[in-house]
């Protein structure tokens, strides 16, 4: 071997087998110097070197040795240790766990900035291990109330289940009703986190996906109600970790008295291979990637921009004759099959080995797609930037088919997270990437908390959030027209904020303007007449959501209206398929009226309909009062929408883990109560009897009970 060779042709060394008179040792030499050099540019090879440990068999301290050098503690053998070495080891080494966990440098820098009392913004690669830096700040019991916040109900459940390990010492909250102990740790969306953080005193909270706080064209609202829930917390003095990958620079200050380090790393724990794909002539990119797909054995993601590009990719596979029935897991799919629909596409690709991931999948359906994946069981999961915004797997291999999210295509940013889901620490160190378009500009954005920027193009809806001394005095004259008008209080204002102002107003204009038609439909409580729920949705329709558009199956209030008693006299999920399906006459059209069925159940009777709802009680209230009319209250009807008209308990199980059907087949064996709490305490020592329940049910409810 050269004297000095480049770092591509050590590169390909490391890649290809080794020839039987390859001298080893000059490989660790040349890796050395390359450490010398430059550490980020060598601690790649120190990976390649760890990813062949096995065919370095009596040169492995000095690979150990290169590893300490950069750093990366965790990969090293702990019973091997010289005096040195052992105590570098011992700094990188958390307090507090049960189980063995060591830092690398990076991590530990973070930790003890952390420890310090310091608030931290972290952009940091996908397999950097952020999170177990705040598994450790837990683990020190420093703090009684830590509230995480998460991007989707995916990841809440995630976090759930890897927190559980303290249990013993604090409380896991996940959902606003739930009771407080004297030591807490909420994990919510910011959804839900705007319902709970005025109630309690927080310590310490953490953000995750925090480049979210930054405005998107494709998201403004809940960036919006992500920037409200960040100003409350900050404004409580609490201690903060906002965490995401791939972000070049924080380009705002906050509040005078808070202060935070932003720190930027690209130290990884993996190495990411890229290969370009090319499509031959003649040849259709979705048989190339079967191709691709087919030939490997490692577990592989296959990124799509939408669910119907997955469900496309998903059909072409079965139809390849590629992929052949394991048998592995028969009796989730037939499951599926008889709880949903015969013919939904996700069953009959789990008997071949492969497995969907997006929005519209059910929660715990889809969390059991991960599991499965995670565990080998499915050696494909294609997917879309469901799973890819933090949700962790075990992909040896990401295979980007799409270069779009919906009809958007990807920046450079999305991209390098997309990237950052191939390989993972402990159990793959080498990644590959395979790539069906070019990747799009090297260009990492500058995140900008608007919230405490106030630049011209912040809406009203976020500044009427903010107290009257933190506004700037143009936010102030953006908001006086507000200030001034006496339709609708500054307090309903605040708290419909994710709605725009002007709406709001609107439509408590049109209330009060004709205060005498309206109020004998508006008046009830409980439960509404045909009547009271069909003005209910035209007032939603045409004044707080005013769109024209098809969303989620429902284009006007008339809709809306129909949508809703349409899925409660279905009665269920299945029979609601079955209204949906009838007259399809092809699979595809079959498939699109089931996921159509999920879209209208998750976007509109579980989330949207019940929130917009309490923002029609509170405006109308707010025009009552002024008039001496007695107030309606339709709490009631909202929570039995959310909860699918059948009990309170569902939404929640369903959120941890358990199948509404499975809940529902329990709530026929014992009285689950309606208090979330109470329901988890009496489901933890619940046993399904092998009569009634199918070993597939059994085992969801064993996984559900594992973490609680």
């Amino acid at each position: 071997m050269a004297e000095f060779i480049t770092p591509q042709e050590l590169r390909n060394i490391l890649r290809r087998k080794f020839p039987a008179d390859v001298d080893k040792f000059q490989i660790i030499k040349q890796v050395a110097a390359l450490v010398a050099i430059n550490q980020t540019v060598g601690q790649e090879f120190i990976l390649r070197l760890l990813a062949r440990i096995n065919e370095f068999q009596g040169l492995e301290s000095m690979i150990s040795g290169l590893t300490r050098q950069v750093g990366l503690f965790p990969y090293m053998d702990e019973d091997n240790l010289s005096f040195k070495d052992a105590i570098a080891y011992e700094v990188h080494r958390p307090t507090g766990f049960n189980e063995h966990i060591v830092f690398h440098h990076a991590q530990a820098e973070v930790y003890y900035a952390l420890l310090r009392g310091e608030n931290i913004v972290l952009s940091a690669p996908t397999s950097f291990g952020k999170s177990l830096i705040i598994d450790s700040v837990i683990a020190s019991q420093v703090h009684s109330n830590i509230i995480i916040i998460v991007p989707t109900i995916a990841l809440i459940d995630e976090t759930r289940k890897r927190l559980s390990k303290f249990k013993d010492s604090y409380k896991i909250i996940t959902h606003p009703s739930q009771s407080l102990l004297k030591k807490n740790i909420f994990i919510l969306t910011q959804e839900r986190a705007i319902e709970i953080i005025p109630q309690i005193d927080v310590d310490f909270f953490v953000i995750d996906e925090f480049y979210k706080l930054s405005p998107q064209k494709s998201d403004e609202e809940r960036c919006h109600v992500l920037n409200q829930v960040f100003y409350t917390l900050v404004k409580k003095g609490a201690q903060f970790y906002l965490l995401g990958p791939n972000i070049e620079q924080v380009t705002t200050a906050l509040l005078d008295n808070v202060k935070y380090k932003f720190i930027r790393t690209d130290y990884k724990t993996v190495v990411s291979e890229r290969h370009s794909v090319k499509v031959k002539n003649g040849e259709d990119s979705i048989s190339r990637l079967i191709e691709i797909s087919s030939s490997m054995d490692e577990p592989t993601l296959i990124f799509c921009q939408s669910p119907a590009s997955a469900n496309k990719v998903a059909n072409a596979f079965l139809n390849s004759g590629k992929f052949e029935e394991t048998g592995m897991n028969k009796e989730l799919a037939d499951w599926l099959k008889s709880n949903y629909h015969s013919q939904w596409i996700l069953p009959n690709c789990l008997e071949q080995g492969i497995g969907i991931h997006h929005g519209r999948v059910p929660r715990a359906i889809a969390q059991k797609c991960v599991k499965l994946f995670n565990e080998g069981k499915i050696k494909y999961l294609i997917c879309t930037s469901t799973l890819i915004e933090g949700v962790n797997t075990k992909a040896k291999n990401v295979i980007i088919y799409d270069n779009k999210i919906a009809r958007t295509k990807f920046d450079y940013f999305t991209f390098n997270n997309i990237c950052g889901r191939s390989g993972r620490m402990f159990s793959h160190f080498i990644g590959n990437i395979y790539l069906f378009h070019e990747p799009p500009a090297a260009e990492l954005p500058l995140v900008d908390f608007p919230i405490f920027s106030q630049n011209d193009d912040v809406p009203e809806k976020l500044l009427i959030n903010i107290d009257e001394n933190d506004l700037k005095e143009s936010s102030k004259q953006k908001l006086q027209k507000y200030f001034n008008q006496d339709i609708l209080s500054k307090e309903t204002l605040k708290k419909n904020s994710y709605i725009d102002l002007d709406k709001q107003i609107q439509l408590a204009s049109v209330i009060q303007k004709n205060i005498n038609k309206i109020y004998p439909l508006l008046k009830w409580s409980q439960y509404p007449d045909n009547n009271q729920l069909k003005l209910a949705c035209l007032l939603i329709w045409d004044y707080l959501i005013a769109s024209k558009k098809m969303t989620y199956g429902v284009s006007s209030g008339k809709q809306l209206h129909f949508r809703i008693n349409q899925f409660r006299e279905a009665g269920s999920i299945k029979k609601f398929i079955a209204a949906n399906t009838a007259g399809c006459n092809t699979q595809d059209k079959i498939n699109e009226a089931i996921e159509l069925s999920f879209d209208i159940q998750r976007h509109w009777i579980n989330f949207q309909f019940p929130r917009y709802l309490m923002s029609l009680c509170s405006i109308a209230n707010d025009i009552f009062k002024k008039q001496n009319l007695k107030a309606c209250d339709y709490s009631y009807f909202a929570s039995f929408v959310e909860c699918y008209f059948i009990a309170p308990y569902v939404v929640p199980l369903d959120e941890y883990g358990l199948p509404i059907q499975i809940s529902q087949k329990i709530g026929k064996a014992i009285q689950i109560s309606p208090n979330i709490d109470e329901a988890l305490t009496q489901l933890s020592g619940f046993v399904p009897s092998q009569n009634r329940f199918s070993r597939i049910e059994q085992e969801f409810v064993t996984e559900f009970q594992k973490y609680i």
